[in-house]
């Protein structure tokens, strides 16, 4: 009986092989995804997509380090425990980083995983076959993340590589740095896809997924930073209406919106979200500046506020406990926290419409009305050509209602480095700091290693 079954099971093996050989030796494996077979209907791409915005909650973006590199490093905070971590966010408040640290490495690290993911739908989604209007959102949702991702990390590191398809490892090792200007005109190119194919908002169940008016937000500060002022207020001018307008889009005061209601806020466009229940969602209450007034403090002087400043509270050390500042003490559950970190916001949006209207004339009208939006928002008193009676004394303005506006909100150290301000802030640091070292970990993967570390490290 056994040499009985052993034939029937060469016979069976022998047709099979015979009959259709190729087929038998291309079968893929169906336990696991892979990227091939992953990709192939809609709902494949839209895990993929799920996954480019999860990317963002990474440790090493708006899950953590981000907020050391952007505000510890700044004014707005301080870090004084020189052995936390073996001294690595130390040496970030200090300007002693080096082409080591491990948290300038990690972070460079989650930029890249989230910029290829946005890759993978980018190069996937034209292929698969299902209903345009909803290629096209996914299109402009992982073009917005993509240059999201690439904004940030050329404000860290400056010159990086373009990569724009997903890449195998030996391609990626003669990767070289592109200039910036390649890497900005790679991130115009895809907000203004986002802009192009995605709503001014999503259903309720869908919130928080990106917009046109968070990319027209994000737009106009990319092109701030290139001081294409005239662009910036074009792109802004929709949105700005539809702000002033409160409906879909508005001001809120800050004591309405942090730390809890930022899920539900109109004065929030777009933020790195975050989900408590045990599923990975979630972000350590410690990262949101845990210990203020021990070895974490924020310097903010509560004197930079006018009196009735509402957002004043917000950067002071809670009364619970008096571990953190109020405007990331939000509910939290065994140490973790679902609390949001804003990304682009409909008051920063006012700021940037003001400056731009700023730096084009003096004085002008609706930048007035535009600054003074903002302050109003706060509970303190509009500004006038009484009180600002120059193009300089309004910019000065700006500056310091982005301050305290975007408090904690990773933006600080890149207003002070994109105002050209770091040598009166920092009088005593080197000019090269202002951008990030390149990790040596990753020049050691490159083939031709000239010209990837940033001059002076």
């Amino acid at each position: 009986m056994k040499n009985y079954k052993r034939y029937i099971l060469f016979f069976t093996v022998s047709a099979i092989m015979s009959g259709s050989c190729k087929k038998f030796l291309d079968l893929k494996p169906i336990d696991s995804p892979t990227e091939d077979n992953f990709y192939v209907d809609e709902k494949g791409l839209q895990g993929g997509l799920t996954s480019c915005y999860d990317a963002l909650q990474d440790n090493g973006l708006y899950g953590n380090i981000l907020l050391s590199l952007t505000e510890i490093r700044s004014d707005n905070m301080e870090d004084n425990d020189q052995g936390a971590s073996g001294g690595v966010r130390y040496q970030i408040e200090s300007f002693a980083e080096r082409p080591d640290n491990t948290l300038v490495t990690e972070s460079w690290l989650a930029h890249f995983r989230a910029i290829y993911r946005s890759n993978v739908i980018l190069k996937r989604a034209p292929e698969i076959a299902m209903d345009s209007t909803r290629k096209n959102q996914i299109i402009g949702e992982a073009s917005f993340l993509r240059a999201l991702n690439y904004f940030n990390a050329t404000r860290l590191w400056g010159k990086l590589p373009l990569i724009t398809t997903p890449q195998p490892s030996a391609e990626a090792r003669s990767n070289t740095r592109a200039d910036t200007a390649a890497v900005y005109g790679q991130i115009i190119s895809d907000l203004a896809i986002a802009i192009n194919n995605l709503p001014t908002s999503w259903p309720d169940a869908q919130r928080g997924k990106a917009t046109s008016y968070a990319a027209r937000g994000l737009l106009a500060k990319v092109y701030l930073y290139q001081k294409k002022y005239d662009l910036a207020v074009s792109v802004l001018q929709p949105l700005v209406t539809a702000i002033n307008a409160g409906t879909v889009v508005g001001l809120v005061p800050q004591p309405g919106t942090f730390p809890n209601a930022m899920k539900t806020s109109r004065d929030i466009l777009f933020s790195a979200r975050f989900l408590l229940g045990g599923i990975g969602e979630s972000a350590n209450q410690n990262n949101r500046f845990r210990n203020v007034g021990g070895n974490n403090a924020i310097i903010m002087p509560q004197s930079l506020f006018e009196a009735g400043d509402n957002r004043k509270a917000l950067v002071a050390p809670t009364s619970a406990g008096g571990e953190r500042p109020g405007k990331y003490n939000g509910t939290q559950v065994n140490n973790e926290t679902s609390m949001d970190i804003p990304v682009v916001r409909c008051a920063e949006a006012m700021l940037i419409y003001a400056e731009a209207l700023n730096e084009i004339s003096y004085p002008n009208t609706t930048a007035f009305a535009a600054l003074n939006a903002v302050r109003t928002n706060a509970g303190i008193a509009a500004l006038t050509t009484a009180t600002l009676t120059s193009q300089a004394g309004f910019r000065a303005a700006v500056y310091q209602e982005r301050r305290l506006e975007l408090a904690l909100e990773c933006d600080r150290w890149f207003d002070i480095v994109r105002t050209g301000r770091m040598p009166a802030i920092f009088p005593l640091v080197s000019a090269f700091r202002k951008v990030y070292p390149v990790p040596q970990t990753e020049i050691q993967n490159i083939t031709n290693k000239s010209g990837w570390q940033n001059e002076g490290y």
